[in-house]
């Protein structure tokens, strides 16, 4: 047997027995590792940032595989209690139902869990979020000290660049390509 036939013959048995759900889950499982490896591979990023970053995205998707496939079950079931009696109908709806129901837990399902999941894990293994841990570590002084040189409002030269005290006659916004 040629590699050419075992080729065709894996991409036979797995045209035939796809379904849209394992398609979805296995994307899933992808984004769920590379994501979180590409994330901490960034080297401007704060480290802290970066691990929370990290860590959420992978939840996010530990949390999207099972909710992936629920639904995507769930709907394929229902596809067959409701064609029970035309058996092709049966299975091409089943997997556009299913379809369907990884689409529906894409849109609501997913987003839905992550919203009321993610921040009470991350709390408990002890990540915040960088916003939390500013705001945290800002004193809070309730009245601000206004300083004489802000009670003036600003002036700015029209047509100059921020750090550069020269004038220039030609305006600064847009696109340039080439040149000073």
């Amino acid at each position: 047997m040629a590699i050419t036939d075992i080729i065709k013959k894996t991409c036979k048995s797995l045209g035939e027995n796809n379904k849209p759900t394992y398609v979805v889950m296995a994307i899933a499982a992808v984004k769920g590792i590379c994501r979180p490896a590409f994330t901490m591979m960034d080297k401007t990023e704060n480290p802290e940032t970066k691990k929370y970053t990290a860590l959420r995205e992978g939840l996010t998707e530990v949390i999207a595989i099972p909710a992936y496939w629920a639904c995507g079950e769930i709907a394929g079931k229902s596809a067959k209690k409701i064609f029970n009696s035309d058996a092709a109908l049966a299975g091409r709806a089943e997997k556009n139902l299913m379809f369907m129901g990884v689409c529906t837990a894409a849109l609501f399902v997913i987003p839905a869990l992550c919203s009321v999941a993610i921040k009470p894990i991350m709390d408990k293994i002890g990540l915040k979020s960088p916003k939390d841990n500013e705001k945290n570590n800002k004193p809070s002084d309730p009245s601000p000290v206004i300083k004489p040189a802000q009670l003036t409002p600003p002036v700015t030269a029209l047509n100059t660049f921020p750090r550069m005290s020269t004038f220039t006659s030609r305006p600064q916004t847009g696109l340039r390509v080439g040149g000073l």
